[in-house]
């Protein structure tokens, strides 16, 4: 019975997943955590983007591009928002973890509001994480 019944669930499965959506870059510098979070903070404003979250104490900071030269014909799209999200946490050999996550947004404005609907990385933010990656993961 159950021999059956798993490969329609896997089936099932492979149809929703619909797969990741973001990229992940790392690297493991030799810098201290805050050190490589500072050269992700200047690296991502050298490349346009605008700090909107960023936390001394984790690592960690989130930063965002607006991109207006994407047209759709739907009228109610707006924009589309690349974002960076990076964290630097120590490793147990004694270097950082470098993680810088890229995620593309479509904005849309609908009758409640803007809605952000989460699209496939772009490869703009893509190419901007690995720009990161390469300035800071060596540091």
């Amino acid at each position: 019975m159950i021999s059956r019944i798993l490969p329609g669930g896997l089936l099932i499965l492979g149809a929703c997943g619909g797969g990741v959506l973001y990229s992940t870059s790392t690297a493991t510098p030799s810098a201290g955590p805050a050190e490589v979070i500072n050269c992700v903070k200047g690296k991502t404003r050298q490349l346009g983007y605008q700090l909107v979250a960023f936390d001394a104490s984790d690592p960690r900071i989130v930063a965002r591009k607006v991109d207006n030269s994407v047209n759709r014909p739907d009228p109610q799209f707006r924009r589309i928002v690349n974002s960076l999200e990076a964290e630097a946490e120590p490793a147990s050999n004694g270097t950082t973890a470098l993680k810088v996550v890229a995620h593309t947004v479509a904005e849309y404005s609908t009758h409640r509001g803007p809605t952000e609907v989460e699209e496939r990385a772009g490869s703009a933010v893509s190419q901007d994480a690995q720009a990161v990656i390469r300035a800071c993961g060596q540091a």
